[in-house]
C-alpha cells in the first residue's frame, strides 16, 4: 500500500455555551458521538503512523465556536491547505426512533468510493453492514481538495451497537481499512472507552465569580475554561479543567488540585 498523508478530523464540536452539536446517544444508553470520535482519533493515527503514513488528527477548539457553522470554515481550510492525500471524517449515526444499527461509510469521488470500500469491510465484521453510500450535500466531502470519506461507524444511540463497540477496537478496524491491510493491536487495557471526563472546580450563579476563579487557575498553569448549564432557566457557570479518555488522569488533575487547595471533583462530559 503506497504511503499517505492522511488528515483525520473529528465531526462536531463543543461551543461556546457548552452545547455539543453531535449526536447525543446517551439517553438511550448508548455515547455521545462527538467524544467517542474524539477519544479514538489519536488511535487512529498511531495505527496509521506505524505502518508508515504521515497523519495529522484535527480536532475543533472547544468553547471558542458561537455556531455549529463556524466548524465547516476551521476544517475546510485546514484540510485544503495541508498537501494532504486523504481526509477521513471520523462520525457516529443515529436514528429518529434510535433503533438504527450498522456501519456506512460515505464518499463523493470514485477515489473516495475505494476508500470507503475498504473501510466498509473492516467495520463490517463486527457491525451491521450498510454499505457505502454516495453524498454530494456534505461540505467535507464537497469542499476538500483532497479524497474524502465520512465515517459512520455505528449507531451512538443504539445500545446494542454501542456494546459492540465498547468491545472492539474500532480505531484499529478504521486504521485498517485505510491503510488496506492488517495493522498490530494495542492490548484491551490500553484503548479508550469513547467517555471523556473532566474536573470541575466550582460552579456558580454568577458569571463574575466563575471568571475570577478561572483568572486565578490560568495564573497557576491550569487549561481551565467555563461551561454553562442551564437547570430550568437558571444558567449555573461550571469552572472546569481537562478533557481526559482515561479515568486515572482525571484522577491525578483532581489530586494536584486538591493539593493546591481547590475544590475537585470528576464530571462525565
Amino acid at each position: 500500500m503506497e504511503r499517505m498523508k492522511i488528515l483525520l478530523t473529528v465531526g462536531h464540536s463543543i461551543l461556546k455555551t457548552g452545547v455539543c452539536t453531535s449526536a447525543d446517544g446517551r439517553p438511550y444508553d448508548g455515547v455521545l458521538e462527538y467524544a467517542y470520535n474524539k477519544a479514538i482519533v489519536n488511535r487512529v493515527a498511531v495505527y496509521l503512523r506505524r505502518v508508515g503514513h504521515t497523519v495529522d488528527a484535527l480536532i475543533c477548539p472547544e468553547l471558542q465556536f458561537s455556531r455549529s457553522t463556524d466548524e465547516k470554515d476551521y476544517k475546510v481550510q485546514q484540510a485544503n491547505a495541508g498537501g494532504y492525500d486523504l481526509v477521513a471524517e471520523l462520525h457516529l449515526n443515529a436514528s429518529a426512533l434510535h433503533n438504527g444499527r450498522g456501519c456506512e461509510v460515505l464518499y463523493i469521488s470514485d477515489a473516495g468510493k475505494e476508500v470507503a470500500q475498504r473501510i466498509q469491510e473492516r467495520l463490517a465484521t463486527v457491525f451491521k453492514d450498510r454499505g457505502v453510500a454516495y453524498r454530494n450535500n456534505l461540505y467535507m466531502l464537497t469542499q476538500t481538495k483532497p479524497v474524502a470519506v465520512m465515517i459512520e461507524s455505528f449507531f451512538c444511540d443504539n445500545s446494542a451497537d454501542c456494546e459492540l463497540a465498547e468491545k472492539t477496537d474500532v480505531a484499529l478496524l478504521i486504521a485498517e481499512g485505510i491503510h488496506g491491510g492488517d495493522i498490530a493491536a494495542t492490548p484491551e487495557e490500553n484503548r479508550p472507552t469513547g467517555v471523556l471526563y473532566r474536573v470541575q472546580t466550582g460552579a456558580f450563579a454568577v458569571r463574575e465569580n466563575a471568571e475570577r476563579l478561572l483568572e486565578e487557575l490560568k495564573k497557576k498553569g491550569y487549561e481551565a475554561f467555563i461551561t454553562t448549564l442551564d437547570l430550568a432557566g437558571q444558567i449555573l457557570y461550571r469552572v472546569q479543567v481537562g478533557a481526559y479518555s482515561v479515568h486515572s488522569n482525571a484522577e491525578a488533575m483532581r489530586d494536584r488540585l486538591l493539593e493546591d487547595g481547590y475544590d475537585a471533583v470528576i464530571v462525565q462530559v
